[in-house]
């Protein structure tokens, strides 16, 4: 992904939080609704589904420390096919973003894909369609766009644990000791003041002629966090 695209996306993605907090005091909130969040149910109880893309996801909570809950991202390989498991994000009680990680196929008993396969749909992933409030759904699209770096990189992680296993993949995927087999935290304010900065000295660059300028980039010349 280009830094112009992990820049928009990254902007488009705060944008979409601050409604989230503007309309529903916190992206848990836009979740789970005002009542009182019970550990391991599923919020909404029957999952944010997207009639067009596939895309389905929960929120619930069950693990302790820093996090509140986290969410579940869901899609099929194909229409009418069994549901694959892409990642899982861990939020804050305020709904900032903690880390992301992958589950074990016995966990979501899904349709367990490779690496690579699971990056496709994530590109496709969207919740538009859903009951989800919109720019919950914005704001997700947009955070796994900015992440999609790290989320390739996250996947292949598991694949390579899983390999690692004794005996066969299979083996592997059915494995009770492997719960997590790959998780990193994130701090997704100072990665968006990374990018953003990244972004900014690429910018004077192409306005001091020191980078030849290419594509829409060279006719960027004006303020940071434009569409």
């Amino acid at each position: 992904m280009h830094l112009r695209q992990r820049y928009q996306a990254g902007c488009r993605s705060l944008r979409h939080w601050l409604m989230v907090n503007e309309r529903h005091g916190s992206l848990v909130r836009a979740c789970t609704g005002e009542g009182v969040v019970l550990a391991d149910r599923h919020y909404p109880e029957d999952d944010w589904r997207d009639p067009l893309s596939g895309g389905q996801a929960y929120y619930h909570c069950h693990r302790p420390g820093e996090e509140h809950g986290h969410l579940h991202l869901f899609m099929p390989a194909e229409p009418g096919a069994d549901l694959t498991h892409l990642l899982a994000i861990g939020l804050d009680p305020r709904g900032l973003p903690l880390s992301l990680f992958t589950v074990n196929r016995w966990v979501a008993n899904d349709a367990w894909l490779p690496a690579q396969l699971s990056c496709h749909l994530l590109e496709r992933f969207s919740l538009a369609a859903s009951e989800a409030d919109r720019h919950t759904s914005g704001w997700l699209e947009q955070l796994l766009r900015f992440y999609a770096p790290t989320i390739q990189s996250l996947l292949l992680e598991r694949d390579r644990t899983l390999e690692d296993r004794e005996g066969s993949l299979e083996q592997a995927l059915e494995d009770r000791d492997l719960e997590i087999p790959s998780q990193l935290t994130v701090d997704w304010g100072a990665d968006l003041d990374s990018v953003q900065q990244q972004w900014k000295s690429h910018v004077e660059q192409l306005r001091s002629g020191a980078v030849a300028p290419s594509g829409r980039d060279g006719a960027v010349r004006a303020g940071l966090c434009r569409g």
